[in-house]
């Protein structure tokens, strides 16, 4: 995530996830099994084990299903928080698949016209491979903004900007990030009811219904537990991952050859600012991932602070780079507002 120029879910998760490990609210020697299954679908057990190690496993076998039957669809139930969901269909682009990939969260979305959380970021993923390398790679959330980037501001002691968030009415906009992540909330995708927030409610709960409903967790919407380590239950996520395979479709390979001319033009359209090019959805990332595969990757100071107090809480600082190892003694970054 940090490679691609997403900080929101990169090492800052990682206090997270450890304080979940650490009060016991993840099982980390969890194996995902499979409890309903037939040649395109299935849904998966996670056992509640880490995010990322059940959505492997969903992801892998939704990509085994669609090389065989044309179509793979998974769902996963009893789940954790699985890092950013583009990771996930960029399993099945490598493999020539169209990936989809979706998962719902804990509450932070205030619906519209409600005044308090009832939605978690629910992010969608779409992938689409062309030629030569080329791609199409979308992945969003279904809120104006995913609640990494109110804690990466939060830990930066930045403002947010007006329609990211409101305070605890549910209702009044904030540029505080610590008004939003402490009893406030994030708006739907597209703001408030005036500028059409309501799509972006609707897709939030189109998520909703794909990862939990289908699945069968148990608590879906304002019901699925608060992120946080105190939360004292497990959080039951439910994921869904869906992989198309285009030469099932256009058995001549046209689908990379013509999804790479679209993109193109796309690219070519005549720009509205002269400095600034036409791009496709995953063109930033592209370039964000060329910078740091020759630059390293850059992380903000505070997150980095963070990181090496992490680290020494758990004994082992010297694994972590030497940058981060030789920061300032004496400089310390704020705890992440779900530890604490």
């Amino acid at each position: 995530a940090d490679c691609r120029g997403i900080p929101s879910h990169g090492v800052n998760r990682a206090e997270m996830y450890c304080g979940e490990l650490k009060a016991g609210l993840i099982d980390p020697t969890a194996n995902p099994k499979i409890s309903a299954d037939s040649p395109s679908a299935a849904n998966v057990d996670g056992c509640n084990g880490l995010g990322a190690v059940v959505a492997e496993f969903g992801m892998k076998l939704c990509i085994q299903k669609a090389k065989s039957t044309g179509v793979g669809f998974v769902v996963c139930h009893n789940s954790n928080h699985f890092g950013i969901a583009g990771y996930w269909s960029e399993l099945a682009l490598k493999e020539n698949l169209i990936g989809f990939a979706f998962t719902n969260t804990s509450p932070f979305m205030v619906p519209t016209r409600a005044c308090q959380r009832a939605g978690g970021t629910n992010p969608i993923a779409c992938y689409c491979p062309g030629e030569n390398g080329d791609s199409f790679q979308l992945d969003m959330a279904t809120t104006t903004v995913p609640v990494g980037k109110i804690e990466v501001c939060h830990r930066k002691g930045q403002q947010i900007p007006h329609g990211w968030g409101v305070d605890n009415t549910g209702v009044r906009s904030t540029t505080s990030p610590e008004k939003v992540l402490v009893g406030g909330g994030l708006t739907p995708l597209g703001g408030l009811e005036e500028t059409a927030g309501y799509k972006g409610y609707g897709l939030n709960m189109m998520v909703e219904i794909l990862c939990a409903v289908l699945s069968g967790c148990h608590k879906v919407g304002p019901d699925v537990p608060p992120w946080r380590v105190d939360r004292g239950t497990p959080v039951d996520y439910g994921h869904c991952f869906i992989c198309i395979d285009p030469t099932k479709l256009l058995p001549t390979g046209d689908f990379q050859k013509a999804l790479s001319g679209y993109l193109s033009t796309m690219r070519q359209l005549p720009p509205g600012d002269a400095t600034q090019s036409v791009l496709v959805p995953g063109d930033p990332e592209r370039a964000e991932e060329g910078d740091a595969a020759k630059h390293g990757v850059r992380l903000n100071l505070q997150i980095s602070l963070g990181l090496r107090a992490l680290a020494q809480s758990f004994n082992c600082s010297q694994m972590l780079p030497q940058e981060i190892q030789g920061l300032p003694e004496r400089a310390t970054a704020p705890k992440h507002p779900h530890t604490v």
